[in-house]
């Protein structure tokens, strides 16, 4: 615990250091934060005798500067996020190095399998609060209704846990009655079930801490101290000359879960402001059942995209090398997705806020700011593992490198787009374009099937790899369109009545 506080501490003042002279402005108030929007800076010039739009065309440079300065400000932000990021999944992808070597073909298929099963029922457990939260949270918070914002926490926590232990308890029970004795994946989804319900709730509490405005403390405890504990627990397991195999190493991670999600409520009651222990909770389920409602739908399609590949591998190619080298691929091109990973904690919570307070051109320069910052990294990310793909994946031996390169090479395109345009269906789904939503994942997730059941039969794992990728494109860049779409239209409705009110 004394670690993982000097990391975190390290992480928050190396942000403050780095920040200069922003330091002032990053202590201020959501509120107070919410003055210094565009909409009231055009305001307060407009009052100076000269309307908004022509003042930004005489003064581009000023307003240049502005871009400049923010994105440069976004950086100094975002520069912990991503370094906490990319510690935790350097951590994770030597974890999954390290099984793929230590581990036979039929216990590292079991561990893979295993670990799809459970990304794909922590999704479903929250229901959609945890990605609701980003967005419902900050702004219950800074308009200070602290009755509601008690309630939607407890709302979230007791959805998550009730359906993780119920979801946790029939995957056990289904894979002692329906899978064979001796198969080794029978009883790595036995442990991946018992493990769900602290893992589950993990995944919903590090959105509540971040949605607090401590994006680098849960950060720091869901993607470093989690998969380095797992790590020291399966090296000292080595090191003692223990046999591993598939169960024990979902076990770690259970064990790991557990001791992170103490971490994480000791941190939440810390963070909490004091209004809201004191305060009586007032719950509006139906609401927040609804607002809910698309998370849910595009979360667990997500899901499906991206673990549906490891489970139509193990029930349609009998190859256990298939099935590893699928995750190794995977796992390697899911290095780039941290970058969303990180920023997105910093500028959904920012989406949420400049949405409720209207301030459309804000929330176009935040965008800006962010392809910006990914596009270059993204950039050299392909190159790479477009040229060097079966080095890239050599750690992981090669069987599974040779194997495995061709659809790295297409994971790696796609997670890279995936990547830039992450925040587009968070956006429409913030705008409550629900029906929209539905439509673009349900047609992704579709596409996705029929395309897993023609390719993985006959080309394995480059087959997995296109599949996901073709319906991983489609929804983002769709979701891209439309939202792009929106925010013209929303901008050109704000202009004409600012010009109407203004000739009246």
């Amino acid at each position: 615990m004394v670690a993982l506080n000097v990391i975190t501490f390290c992480c928050e003042r190396f942000l403050e250091i780095f920040a200069c002279g922003m330091s002032a402005e990053r202590s201020q108030t959501p509120t107070q934060m919410g003055r210094k929007t565009r909409t009231n800076w055009s305001r307060e010039h407009a009052s100076k005798g000269y309307p908004s739009r022509k003042s930004a065309i005489e003064n581009r440079p000023m307003i240049t500067g502005i871009i400049v300065s923010e994105t440069l400000e976004a950086r100094t932000r975002l520069t912990p996020l991503i370094a906490v990021a990319v510690a935790g999944q350097a951590i994770g992808y030597g974890l999954s190095v390290l099984l793929a070597r230590r581990l036979s073909f039929q216990e590292f298929e079991a561990y893979v399998v295993a670990s799809a099963a459970f990304v794909l029922l922590a999704t479903f457990a929250a229901r959609g609060t945890e990605k609701y939260t980003l967005v419902q949270l900050p702004v219950l918070l800074e308009r200070g209704e602290w009755g509601l914002a008690k309630g939607f926490v407890r709302f979230g926590a007791r959805r998550t846990i009730l359906t993780a232990i119920v979801t946790g308890v029939l995957l056990a029970l289904w894979s002692g009655w329906f899978r064979n004795s001796g198969d080794a994946v029978r009883l790595a989804l036995i442990a991946t079930g018992l493990s769900l319900p602290a893992g589950a709730s993990m995944h919903y509490a590090v959105e509540v801490l971040s949605a607090m405005g401590r994006p680098v403390r849960a950060l720091t405890i869901f993607k470093l101290f989690v998969p380095g504990l797992t790590l020291a627990l399966i090296s000292a397991l080595v090191l003692l000359r223990v046999p591993i195999g598939g169960t024990v190493a979902v076990a770690c991670w259970g064990v790991s879960w557990a001791i992170a999600l103490a971490l994480m409520v000791r941190a939440i009651g810390r963070a909490a402001p004091g209004a809201l222990r004191r305060v009586t909770p007032i719950a509006e389920p139906e609401v927040w059942r609804a607002g809910a409602r698309p998370f849910l739908v595009y979360r667990l399609a997500l899901a499906l995209l991206g673990q549906s590949g490891v489970i139509a591998l193990d029930l349609l190619q009998p190859s256990a090398v298939a099935v590893g080298a699928y995750a190794a691929a995977a796992g390697t091109a899911a290095l780039a997705s941290i970058l969303a990973a990180a920023t997105n904690r910093a500028y959904g919570r920012e989406l949420a806020l400049r949405l409720n307070r209207r301030d459309f051109d804000g929330l176009n320069r935040a965008r800006r700011q962010r392809i910006l910052m990914l596009g270059p990294l993204v950039g050299v990310f392909i190159c790479a593992a477009l040229a060097y793909p079966e080095r890239i994946l050599s750690p992981y031996g090669a069987i599974f490198a040779r194997e495995g390169a061709n659809a790295f090479r297409i994971l790696a395109v796609s997670t890279a787009f995936s990547v830039i345009l992450s925040l587009a269906p968070t956006y429409l789904k913030a705008r409550k374009r629900n029906r929209v939503t539905y439509v673009i994942v349900t047609a992704a997730g579709f596409g996705q099937f029929l395309l897993l059941l023609l390719l993985v039969p006959c080309l394995g794992a480059t087959g997995a790899a296109l599949a996901h990728a073709v319906a991983t494109c489609g929804l983002y860049g769709v979701s891209a369109l439309m939202a792009h779409r929106e925010l013209i239209d929303v901008r050109k409705n704000l202009t004409i009545r600012s010009q109407s009110e203004t000739g009246a």
